[in-house]
């Protein structure tokens, strides 16, 4: 029995079936915005906004081409990496190896960041360790679960807590507002202050500029799971098709039009899923 395809929402209902942009957006929350932004934006100010800004128009584009290729196929981007030309799983190795040391010093930076900030609040004997060893445990657990809507419930929560405490930082740190549009236009020059460490002072802004645009709004695993909560929510043909599985190429061969154009009206549910994670 071929696999039906679920009708796709339309006008407002879309906004009903946003679920994997927080997941998205609340994993992408990364060191790179946890450390390397609060860095970047202490020592150039407003004048980095524009790389931000940039990175994240950027990683909302990218992240989005794969969710549609989701929802299009019903097959994740490991999936779609398996099926490159040229010696079997041979991309799929590449992406472990530069992923996976990336992934222990981003894992490993952002426990010690929790771990800091909860023993501040609730200290603890070795409560650094602690605490960053239980954020730890609790992330392992929710994901081992493989339940998409338990992990839904726990990122949008999350997400509400970093909105609410970053309109609170804004608001009260807030520049002018003709320093931020000139910052978001590339405007404000680049100037790192004179109290900066020497390694900043004597190096190129671009030194952080660089490396902020690679981490902001998620690196390349980020996009890559991205395709995964759209398969966890069901879109299109993600429906009820779960992980691990590569596209049915005789069931979208035997599609008709319009199932097709069902599948259009997914691909607008990804466009606003990936928009509402962007902003």
């Amino acid at each position: 029995m071929s696999q039906k395809i679920p009708i796709a929402p339309r006008g407002l209902a879309v906004l009903a079936m946003v679920g994997p942009a927080f997941v998205w957006c609340a994993e992408y929350i990364g060191s790179g915005e946890v450390i390397l932004a609060t860095r970047t934006g202490a020592l150039l100010g407003t004048a980095a906004l524009w790389a931000i800004a940039g990175a994240i128009l950027l990683k909302c584009s990218i992240g989005m081409a794969g969710a549609q290729w989701t929802a299009i196929t019903g097959e994740g981007m490991i999936d779609l990496f398996r099926r490159m030309p040229g010696p079997r799983d041979w991309l799929i190795w590449v992406v472990l190896v530069v992923q996976l040391p990336a992934a222990i010093v981003s894992i490993g930076a952002l426990a010690k960041v929790a771990g800091v900030f909860l023993n501040s609040l609730l200290p603890l004997p070795g409560g650094t360790i602690i605490w960053g060893a239980t954020v730890s445990l609790f992330a392992v657990c929710v994901s081992w679960t493989g339940r998409f809507d338990l992990l839904k419930t726990v990122m949008s929560g999350l997400v509400m807590i970093i909105v609410v405490g970053v309109l609170y930082v804004a608001m009260t740190v807030l520049p002018p507002l003709t320093d931020i549009a000139r910052g978001l236009v590339g405007l404000e020059p680049m100037v790192i202050p004179s109290w900066a460490p020497d390694a900043a002072r004597n190096g190129s802004p671009w030194r952080e500029i660089l490396p902020l645009m690679g981490w902001a709004a998620g690196g390349f695993a980020s996009q890559v799971w991205y395709t995964y909560w759209v398969l966890g929510a069901g879109y299109g043909m993600a429906a009820g098709r779960g992980y691990g599985k590569g596209a049915d190429e005789q069931r979208l061969a035997s599609m008709t039009s319009e199932e097709a154009r069902s599948l259009r009206g997914w691909c607008r549910v990804v466009r606003t899923d990936a928009i509402v994670a962007a902003f």
